[in-house]
């Protein structure tokens, strides 16, 4: 059924995922001009110049989106379902792991003074926390269709 509980916080984790992908996650400060990173990549603060890419951020965090959408209709699979949501965990966690690399090193490269953290880094960490309660949701469902079978 697409009515179940955990259809909200799949759908809930998608959208803040997304909207991670178009949101500047972190500002570096480097002696020559501001840099804003954003998962698409790092731009010149003022003139949205292109100082770098970041494709496999993006790729990781549209994938890390596009999953719990996927995952809403796999409704009448529960096994599958709950192998999705661990994988969406892995690719957010990937998101986060993947962002740091690219910190640090534009960091170095840029010889950035300091660095000023968007509020839109909290969006997969939040997103990471629905998923995780999907999957218990699912699992509970899973329980309960397999004591019912039990029953018959």
């Amino acid at each position: 059924m697409i009515q179940r509980i955990q259809t909200i916080y799949l759908f809930l984790a998608a959208a803040l995922t997304a909207t991670f992908v178009f949101l500047p996650a972190a500002t570096l400060f480097a002696p020559s001009a501001p840099v804003i990173f954003s998962p698409t990549g790092f731009y010149e603060a003022g003139t949205n110049h292109e100082v770098a890419a970041t494709v496999p951020l993006a790729i990781v965090a549209a994938l890390s989106a596009l999953l719990p959408l996927i995952n809403i209709f796999l409704y009448r699979n529960r096994p599958l379902q709950m192998r999705v949501c661990r994988t969406t965990t892995l690719l957010l966690l990937a998101v986060y792991i993947v962002f740091g690399i690219y910190v640090h090193t534009m960091s170095a490269t840029l010889q950035s003074e300091s660095t000023q953290w968007g509020a839109s880094l909290t969006m997969p960490a939040v997103a990471l926390i629905l998923n995780e309660i999907a999957l218990r949701r699912v699992r509970a469902d899973e329980r309960l269709v397999r004591s019912a079978d039990r029953l018959r």
